[in-house]
């Protein structure tokens, strides 16, 4: 795999591997570059010694019309929003991911990981709509220091090793383009169920859609990190 200089990740993916790398504390490539090869979208080696290779795909469950609204919204000057109610399902988060994880976006995403030799492979999920996202907030809550809901294991496909749900994110009200609080859940096939509160700093992601909404910020900002790997034979 090789990219050119300089590619970006999108916001989705860059916010997944800054993440993931406070995490793991490795340093994530861009494997695909947007070129549509069927490639997962990041790639690590770790540093141990051992020759240990990851990757990862960063994607969320389907929400097409949503998208489209919010596009449409944005054009015609109109607030983005979203309602709704959902079945809460208490206690049945794990069987909420279960069935995520057997629905054919899921599975395809999945294909394409296991398509690619590694010793470990990472789905990660974001949520664009209300629904998605009232489940991930809640697998990854803390509820302010109290008991968290129970979440029973679950089965992992065969060859994922992980998959990560991100939860919700909280900014400062009095800096809303400097660090935010980002929640995780994870759980791993071996050792079960983890959860992470990470910072993001705004000014290291990609600016969002701009279909969608305004970037707030001046030309030349933003300071993304360069992740495209390096030429074949370097």
């Amino acid at each position: 795999m090789s990219n050119v200089a300089g590619t970006k990740a999108n916001r989705e993916e860059e916010t997944a591997f800054l993440a993931m790398e406070q995490v793991l504390g490795v340093d994530i490539k861009l494997a695909d570059a947007g070129t549509g090869d069927k490639k997962p979208d990041g790639a690590w080696a770790y540093g141990d010694g051992q020759e240990r290779r990851g990757i990862v795909e960063v994607t969320s469950p389907p929400a097409t019309s949503l998208m489209a609204d919010w596009a449409r919204a944005k054009k015609a000057g109109r607030p983005q929003a979203e309602s709704g109610s959902i079945p809460l399902r208490l206690n049945e988060l794990a069987q909420v991911c279960s069935e995520m994880l057997a629905e054919e976006w899921a599975c395809d995403n999945v294909d394409k990981l296991l398509a690619q030799s590694a010793d470990e492979r990472h789905l990660f999920l974001f949520a664009r709509a209300y629904k998605d996202g009232n489940y991930f907030y809640r697998l990854s809550d803390f509820y302010d220091g109290g008991e968290a809901e129970h979440v029973d294991d679950i089965v992992l496909p065969p060859g994922i090793s992980d998959v990560w749900f991100r939860g919700r994110a909280r900014r400062d009200s009095e800096q809303p383009l400097g660090a935010w609080d980002l929640w995780l859940a994870r759980f791993h096939a071996d050792s079960g169920w983890y959860r992470y509160v990470v910072q993001i700093e705004e000014r290291h992601l990609p600016p969002p859609n701009p279909g969608i909404a305004d970037d707030r910020v001046p030309a030349g900002w933003r300071l993304p990190k360069d992740r495209a790997l390096d030429p074949v034979g370097d």
